[in-house]
C-alpha cells in the first residue's frame, strides 16, 4: 500500500499498491522504501521467479521432453531461487548504474525499485491459470494444432503479456528515479543499457551459432 500524509501529520492514508503500482509507480516505490523491509522484496522476487520460470518454460518449448507436471513442480522449486538471483544480480547492475549516475539511494532502494516491477509482474503471472485452463500442455510444447478457442485466447494473453510487461519496464524506470533522485532521462538509461547489452550477447551468440552451422 501507498501512504499519504493526511494534514496533521499523526495519519496516512493508505492505498492498495496493487493499484498505485499502475498510475503512481512513484509513490508505490517511495512508499515500499519508507515502510517495508528487505524481506517484503525478497519474497515478492520469490514469487516474481516462479512465474518467470514458467515463461522461460514456454518459451523454449521444454514440454517436448517432459511433463507440465514436472515444469510446475520445477518452476515453484526452482523459480524462487532464480527470482532471488535476479533481484541481487540485477539489482547490483543496476544500482552500479545508478552509482556512475550519481543516484543517491542505497541498495535497498534499489530492490525496492525492481520489487515495483515485481509487483506487475506477478500480477500479470496470473494469466497462467486461465492459459493452463484453457491451452494445458500446449502452451509447453513446440508443435500444436489450438482450436479455435484456444488460438483467440492465446492472441489475448499474448497482447496482455506484451502491454503490461512494458508497464513493468516504465514503472521500474519511475521507481528508480524516485529512489534514486535521478532525472528520467537517466533512470532510463539504468534500464536500457543493461537490456541492450544483454540482447547484443544473445544476437552474437546466436548469429556465431548459425554461421558455425553452415
Amino acid at each position: 500500500m501507498v501512504t499519504i500524509e493526511q494534514q496533521n501529520g499523526n495519519e496516512q492514508k493508505p492505498l492498495n499498491i496493487w493499484k498505485s503500482v499502475w498510475l503512481h509507480p512513484r509513490q508505490t516505490a517511495r512508499y515500499l522504501y519508507e515502510n517495508k523491509t528487505v524481506k517484503f522484496a525478497l519474497i515478492f522476487a520469490m514469487i516474481s521467479g516462479v512465474f518467470n520460470t514458467l515463461d522461460q518454460a514456454s518459451g523454449n518449448d521444454v514440454g517436448d521432453s517432459m511433463s507440465t507436471g514436472i515444469i510446475l513442480l520445477l518452476s515453484l522449486l526452482l523459480g524462487p531461487i532464480g527470482g532471488l538471483i535476479s533481484l541481487y544480480v540485477g539489482g547490483g547492475v543496476f544500482h552500479l548504474l545508478s552509482k556512475m549516475f550519481r543516484g543517491s539511494g542505497d541498495f535497498r532502494a534499489t530492490m525496492m525499485a525492481i520489487t515495483v516491477s515485481n509487483v506487475i509482474l506477478i500480477m500479470l503471472g496470473v494469466l497462467w491459470i486461465p492459459d493452463l485452463l484453457i491451452i494445458g500442455n500446449g502452451m509447453f510444447i513446440s508443435n500444436i494444432e489450438f482450436s479455435v478457442l484456444q488460438a483467440i485466447w492465446l492472441i489475448i494473453s499474448l497482447v496482455i503479456t506484451a502491454v503490461v510487461a512494458v508497464w513493468s519496464v516504465v514503472a521500474l524506470v519511475a521507481a528508480l528515479a524516485e529512489l534514486q533522485e535521478l532525472a528520467i532521462w537517466k533512470a532510463v538509461l539504468v534500464v536500457l543499457i543493461p537490456i541492450t547489452v544483454i540482447t547484443i550477447i544473445i544476437v552474437s551468440i546466436a548469429a556465431m551459432i548459425l554461421f558455425a552451422t553452415f
